[in-house]
């Protein structure tokens, strides 16, 4: 019966990361299948503590890696002393908490590499879907119901939003900004380029190449500067460090600016098609050079920044507290009136936990991002690589990319590819143990 139950609880879990990679997709207001799912979960788990006789093992607890994740969430609460809001503090604090658990629970499963893959497949499905998806939304074919550009999304509590986009600017006709699962376009943006390093690492030729030529697309129809330059980042760096051939970079950087000199010939043709196309990727020429500014965004976030980093400045460095930064910036309206968000993951980190915080965090993920490194350029475990090649690259290029989102704090591809690092981190660790033993 316990066995019966050990299984069927493996299973549970795995469909419950999969529901925290859909996310937002299927939800009714502020409320996702995930946490329906997390619920539930919390119930097996009580009954699985009580057949265990109360006895579990969480020796990942005293990983570094994972008790920053711990320490995050204790100083943001004790932060809620001196945050202007807390309302919004404990709001901010069950984001956490909710990225804590997706994190969690993926270490506290991947206690080999086999059940490390499990996840890996259950979360490539996912995905695959998502890029369907998110290439059929771009042609204008179909749209996801929870979406800001569907007419059904007040059908799922959602309240229509003044949601400016490249969409109206660039796509007319043909095409259009997708969202995927994701509500909007900069966090499927984001979470494209952080799966596009397993479509490039994966050995298959085939996969590889249509993987990127996808991801690629989807990512210049969502059109988010911060992102792109995370996707070329990647390229870059896998060309460098992974295939080691900087041939190949040199000739994509010859390539690039001679399609878009091409398709400043092409803007004249009389094809409708081929005219559509080329003016499409003028302005997102300009738009990424800056010379387009759609909503005045670059204006607005240099605001938000600078507000934030003087509210840092007057709290001496301690920051201004879990939810602070939204809070300071709803008492004073919100920059153009309605954006209250930092709109920059690493500033919000910053302002929020403080100076000591975020140097501390700066650190942690410096130390992740090393550590894959070193396992992607070790021989003695190989079946590791791929995982820590992927990762590698998928942290990297989150660096930049998540300065595009109004924050990633609940964005649960993060808190995803967090505990796969982490987990893959501590595989190695004990692999290397054991060999020693051994």
């Amino acid at each position: 019966m316990v066995n019966r139950f050990s299984i069927n609880i493996d299973k549970f879990v795995l469909i419950g990361i999969g529901f925290a990679a859909i996310g937002v997709a299927v939800s009714y207001a502020d409320i996702y299948l995930f946490h329906i799912w997390f619920l539930l979960f919390g119930f097996f788990w009580l009954i699985k503590i009580k057949n265990s006789q109360y006895l579990l093992e969480f020796e990942f607890f005293f990983s570094n890696h994972f008790l920053f994740l711990i320490s995050m969430f204790v100083w943001y609460t004790i932060s809620l002393i001196w945050t202007q809001d807390t309302i919004l503090g404990i709001k901010y604090l069950f984001y956490i908490f909710c990225g804590l658990i997706i994190s969690f629970i993926i270490i506290n499963y991947s206690k080999n590499i086999e059940r490390l893959n499990e996840i890996y497949k259950v979360l490539s499905f996912v995905f695959i879907i998502e890029i369907i998806i998110s290439l059929l939304e771009s042609f204008n074919l179909f749209r996801w119901p929870i979406s800001p550009y569907s007419s059904w999304h007040t059908f799922f509590g959602k309240e229509s939003i003044d949601y400016f986009s490249y969409d109206s600017i660039v796509f007319n006709s043909a095409f259009s900004a997708p969202t995927g699962f994701h509500w909007n376009t900069n966090n499927l943006a984001i979470t494209m380029v952080m799966i596009l390093p397993f479509f490039l690492c994966h050995k298959k030729l085939s996969i590889n190449l249509i993987g990127s030529i996808c991801i690629t697309l989807i990512t210049i129809f969502a059109a988010s500067r911060a992102v792109f330059l995370g996707l070329i980042l990647i390229f870059c760096i896998y060309l460098i460090v992974i295939k080691k051939k900087i041939v190949s970079l040199l000739l994509i950087w010859f390539l690039i600016p001679g399609i878009f000199i091409g398709m400043n010939f092409l803007k004249e043709s009389e094809n409708p098609r081929i005219n559509e196309v080329a003016n499409s990727l003028q302005a997102l020429e300009l738009y990424l050079k800056g010379d387009l500014d759609i909503g005045g965004s670059l204006e607005w976030r240099r605001e938000l920044i600078n507000d934030g980093i003087d509210a840092l400045i007057k709290s001496k460095g301690l920051g201004v507290g879990a939810g602070g930064s939204t809070a300071l910036q709803e008492k004073v309206g919100g920059v153009a009136g309605r954006f209250t968000s930092m709109h920059n993951f690493w500033v919000e980190i910053l302002v929020e936990g403080g100076i000591l915080f975020g140097i501390i965090g700066f650190i942690w993920y410096s130390n992740i991002i090393f550590n894959l490194f070193k396992i992607l350029n070790s021989k003695l475990n190989t079946e590791l690589i791929f995982l820590a090649q992927a990762l590698f690259l998928s942290m990297i290029g989150f660096i930049p990319a998540a300065v595009s989102a109004s924050s990633t704090i609940y964005f649960f591809p993060m808190w995803i590819m967090f505990g796969m690092a982490i987990s893959l981190i501590l595989i190695n660790k004990n692999s290397q143990i054991d060999k020693i033993n051994y």
